[in-house]
């Protein structure tokens, strides 16, 4: 490890939906194709869909992209990333290392980590980057989130993501709000489809800041975090993991690899207005899939009302991770039973 020192660290962080993974993907198609760059995923769910939401076939050379399955990578006394991150340095000596935590990962112990006296000779921690959704940013239902406000606060780049679909109003609003926080932002801007400077990647953070919420973060509780055997999945019966925490729970599907489904199928299912067994009206704070079609495989994506679906080069298995609020009453398996209607073999 004493040959790797001093590696361009940047984190990104926000809340669910706001284009995290969109933005390393598009910063990856733009990298120096003679770096090797490292990225580090953390999702909520056991199922990890933004790591195959990643194409490899679309993206430079020389990237390596490693999950860590199951809750926030600031929890679980930071044991998984640390192991990440060392087994990321130790096989690739990489140029540069991204790290995306979950939508409701607390960036203060990510930041303790990294400073810790293992990582910090090797490791040099660039500027926060955190987005938000200018359209959501201001929703009282989000601004009363610990996590999301200690995230705004620890960030020294604040990006209004998904610029192109806010109206001139809500980037109006969001700015005069975004300049009125204290301390300042080194940066303020906005991002469309996740195009950000790869410049801004080179900017040094401010490391005097303290979390507002220190204790926000709390614990994510998995089914299947600790396991790490291969799981055998038989056509028709889909894995199935869930979790919960920080006010949010979890439910995810690995299906056969062998498994199709039927598009038009599979819009009526997962689009808007509902969400077959969740309780009708159900604020939908991520849903995210992959899935073998008949001609070809998609990335379905859902946050609340908004739903895109858009053919992808992944090619594995299909897998689906929904979240919704802890409070609400889920049927996971009328959920199930609705996903597997849409198999057609």
């Amino acid at each position: 490890m004493s040959s790797v020192r001093n590696v361009p660290t940047t984190i990104l962080t926000g809340f669910f939906g706001v284009g995290k993974t969109t933005a390393i993907k598009s910063m990856l198609t733009r990298k120096p194709p003679h770096e090797t760059w490292a990225v580090l995923i953390n999702e909520f769910g056991e199922v990890s869909v933004d790591q195959a939401a990643i194409e490899k076939e679309s993206i430079s050379d020389n990237v390596i992209i490693q999950e860590i399955p199951g809750g926030c990578m600031c929890c679980m006394m930071n044991v998984p990333m640390q192991v990440g991150i060392l087994e990321i340095l130790r096989r690739i000596k990489p140029d540069r290392l991204l790290i995306e935590p979950t939508g409701i990962g607390h960036p203060a112990g990510i930041l303790d980590e990294l400073r810790s006296p293992q990582l910090s000779t090797t490791l040099n921690v660039k500027a926060v980057i955190c987005l938000v959704d200018p359209r959501h940013a201001l929703d009282s239902r989000i601004q009363s989130v610990n996590v999301f406000n200690d995230q705004i606060h620890l960030a020294d780049i604040l990006v209004a993501s998904k610029a192109d679909m806010a109206d001139a109003d809500e980037l109006k609003f969001f700015y005069e709000w975004a300049e009125q926080l204290f301390p300042p932002k080194l940066r303020i801007l906005e991002a469309r489809n996740g195009d950000l400077d790869l410049l801004l990647l080179d900017l040094d953070t401010e490391n005097t800041k303290a979390p507002l919420f220190p204790h926000a973060h709390g614990h994510v509780h998995t089914e299947l975090a600790a396991k790490q055997e291969k799981i055998v999945i038989e056509l028709g019966k889909p894995h199935r993991a869930l979790n919960q925490g920080l006010g949010y729970q979890g439910c995810g599907w690995i299906f056969s690899a062998e498994e199709v489904f039927d598009k038009e199928m599979l819009i009526d299912l997962l689009g808007p207005p509902g969400l077959w067994g969740l309780p009708k009206g159900a604020v939908i704070e991520r849903l995210k899939g992959v899935f073998r079609v008949e001609k070809g495989w998609v990335l379905v994506d859902r946050v609340n009302s908004e739903f895109t679906l858009s053919e992808i080069a992944y090619r594995n298995d299909s897998r689906l991770e929904v979240v919704v609020s802890e409070h609400l009453k889920a049927d996971w398996d009328e959920l199930e039973r609705c996903l597997m209607k849409c198999s057609i073999g």
